[in-house]
């Protein structure tokens, strides 16, 4: 299935196949393999490869909801999983 845009991926998310995925300012949100089938996951990536989150695509409200926090993610521009996740501490 050919993913055009946030709308596509959210409306999408369950029926996607592992490996499928979306380019959204410089990062890839990639189906990934989840053994918990109530539960449909993503890997977002950095442009470096790196993954720097995984996301519930179904356990945002609206796609609104999810393209702000892509776009939070997007803005930060973390490096790993680690530096996204570690985010607020520089600012304790």
């Amino acid at each position: 299935m050919e993913l055009d845009s946030i709308e596509d991926l959210y409306e999408n998310a369950l029926m996607m196949s592992n490996g499928e995925s979306l380019e959204y300012r410089g990062l890839t949100v990639e189906k990934v393999d989840w053994p918990h089938p109530e539960h449909t996951e993503y890997a977002v990536l950095n442009e470096d490869g790196e993954k720097v989150e995984s996301l519930t695509i179904s356990a945002y409200v609206d796609v609104d909801d999810l393209e702000n926090y892509l776009d939070e993610i997007a803005d930060y521009g973390p490096e790993n999983l680690e530096d996204w996740l570690n985010r607020g501490e520089d600012l304790k």
